[in-house]
């Protein structure tokens, strides 16, 4: 499989590369076979597939971050949990935190953290969910009410 062979799903992430900015965030993670990885990122996800070699698979993730699958047969987490490790955006406007949530749900995704909103009527309130891939890497997304407490 080539990773031309696989498209994201539409208006879900702006996979553009960034041509602004000095440089962008790189995240690699180990899966269990490469063709479901590519197309769970970008079905699920939306991700956009960049390049497909025989041991990885490269991702743009929201234009913002290269993501890397490397292949690891036997690296499955049969138990995903939250903490301590995992990977995602912070989305900057709640209509996409929307998208992605409702197009979860509509896939029947099972969630490692249920859509909620964390720290509720604080400076660091924020919408947050996380969900699995299918090796186990658990993936967040958030958006907060105040955008400066992001970091």
């Amino acid at each position: 499989m080539n990773h031309a062979d696989v498209a994201p799903t539409q208006a879900l992430l702006d996979n553009s590369p960034l041509t602004t900015g000095r440089y962008i965030a790189h995240v690699a993670v180990p899966c269990r076979d490469l063709e479901e990885t590519a197309r769970w990122y970008a079905d699920v996800l939306g991700a956009q597939p960049v390049r497909m070699l025989k041991d990885r698979v490269t991702f743009s993730f929201g234009g913002v971050l290269q993501l890397v699958c490397h292949l690891e047969r036997r690296a499955v987490a049969p138990d995903p949990r939250a903490y301590p490790r995992h990977h995602g955006l912070t989305l900057l406007h709640l209509e996409d935190f929307n998208r992605m949530r409702d197009h979860l749900v509509k896939l029947a995704v099972k969630f490692v953290v249920r859509p909620a909103v964390r720290f509720p009527n604080t400076a660091n309130e924020h919408h947050t969910l996380m969900v699995a891939d299918p090796s186990g890497n658990v993936v967040e997304f958030k958006w907060y009410l105040r955008p400066e407490f992001a970091y």
